[in-house]
């Protein structure tokens, strides 16, 4: 009876440490975010502050993907994962439009910004039509170019595009202008995360620049 209450206690004991052990990991992996900026945006805009969940019937915006979180006014992951937020509406090539968030990239995070993609589904290097800007590192990268924009806790990045092409700014500065425009017609504006940590934050989206 003696040696069964013995391996009872160890077996509790290990138990409890296990327990303790992962509640750690836990707490290690969660994201410290900054306070989100609040925006105001007038009704020409489609516009989700991600103080709440985007719901599935949403009229402006769909989001999929797997391991993604609401928190603090951020939408995004912090852990293992990807996440997918495109426009519902797709702006075809004569129409100009403007696009823009908060950004939130921390590590090795990395977002891609696609526009005038095929379909929603599209993704970066699958071959089908559109443009893709990837973001990491204090970094926006397009055709095998990076632009900086440096390393900062949050920065908000704009896109106005229309028939003549399109321009990418951060916090207000021009990082990249192109004078091409669609060449597939327009379709799908999208943020797709690669790698984590990372969150956006004050989506916004209107047609006109």
């Amino acid at each position: 009876m003696k040696k069964f209450l013995t391996v009872l206690s160890l077996s509790l004991l290990i138990f409890t440490q296990s327990c303790g052990h992962k509640t750690d990991e836990t707490e290690k992996e969660t994201v410290e975010l900054p306070e989100p900026v609040t925006e105001a945006y007038g009704t020409e805009w489609a516009y989700a502050g991600m103080d709440k969940q985007i719901p599935a019937d949403d009229p402006d915006f769909s989001v999929t993907g797997a391991g993604f979180e609401y928190r603090d006014g951020w939408f995004g992951m912090g852990g293992v994962g990807y996440f997918d937020l495109t426009t519902v509406y797709e702006p075809g090539s004569d129409e100009k439009f403007s696009f823009e968030f908060d950004l939130f990239i921390k590590d090795s995070g990395v977002l891609w910004l696609g526009i005038w993609l095929y379909g929603k589904d599209s993704l970066p290097d699958d071959g089908m039509p559109g443009e893709w800007i990837k973001l990491k590192d204090g970094k926006a990268l397009y055709g095998g170019q990076p632009y900086e924009y440096g390393k900062k806790e949050t920065v908000k990045i704009k896109l106005t595009a229309g028939p003549d092409g399109f321009t990418v700014y951060a916090d207000g500065k021009e990082l990249i202008r192109t004078d091409q425009g669609s060449d597939n017609g327009g379709g799908a504006i999208k943020l797709r995360s690669e790698n984590d940590p990372v969150y956006i934050s004050n989506i916004a989206f209107r047609l006109g620049n």
